[in-house]
């Protein structure tokens, strides 16, 4: 049964954590219930490491961290931010502008569980996009929506970027886009336990941006630090 009190942190990678927990370590006591452990990289590793972690510790809730690239305005890097829905990019069929993705072709990527007559308990089916939670303290600006892109491999120049943070379907220049590599396989597994799954990201880069010496990770990931001790 699960801990109404038990938070499970999930970071992409060791070196993300061992930043993040150095910004956390003062606030240890607050977080007390909270259990932190590695979901791997990219969006394979993610979903099954999160399947696991829930089955292994029962936690109430899920909480992904570590950074993204940025690819809206509103995203500006070294700041953090919490979002409201994560979509995949990349399942389906093509490439670049001739890419279809999986809901666009009739596919779900889960299917509606429970068959009429039956007691198999029913779940919404999931295709490209799963809607997150947010902390309770930190509610949704209802005209606003921060948008998570879920890829296999980052973007590699300003055009994949571009296509790429048109898929959020926004003109609001204060909404969030940005796109990771986890949110969508760690969603996907809360999805599928029932388990709430908020996720906070910190911009490191502008995405498409391969020049490494404009990063600002730790920046970044001091500022998901301090949304999570804003919540904690």
């Amino acid at each position: 049964m699960a801990d109404a009190n038990k938070t499970l942190l999930l970071i992409p990678t060791a070196g993300e954590r061992s930043e993040l927990w150095n910004h956390l370590s003062l606030h240890a006591a607050s977080m007390k219930h909270w259990h932190c452990e590695l979901c791997g990289f990219g969006l394979v590793a993610s979903a099954a490491a999160t399947m696991r972690a829930i089955q292994t510790h029962q936690p109430a809730r899920v909480i992904l961290a570590g950074i993204a690239g940025g690819l809206s305005d509103a995203a500006s890097v070294g700041s953090a931010h919490w979002f409201d829905q994560a979509i995949c990019d990349g399942i389906g069929v093509g490439e670049g502008d001739q890419f279809a993705s999986a809901e666009s072709l009739g596919w779900q990527q889960w299917p509606i569980l429970g068959s009429p007559g039956t007691d198999e308990t029913s779940a919404p089916a999931v295709g490209d996009k799963i809607q997150l939670a947010r902390p309770g303290n930190v509610p949704a600006d209802e005209s606003v929506t921060n948008t998570l892109i879920s890829v296999c491999a980052a973007s590699s120049d300003d055009v994949m970027a571009s296509r790429r943070g048109s898929l959020a379907g926004t003109m609001d220049r204060d909404a969030v886009v940005a796109e990771d590599m986890e949110a969508f396989g760690v969603a996907m597994a809360c999805q599928m336990t029932s388990m709430p799954c908020m996720v906070v990201r910190g911009i490191s880069n502008v995405a498409g941006d391969r020049d490494h010496s404009r990063w600002q990770i730790t920046a970044a990931l001091r500022s998901v630090a301090d949304r999570l001790m804003e919540w904690s």
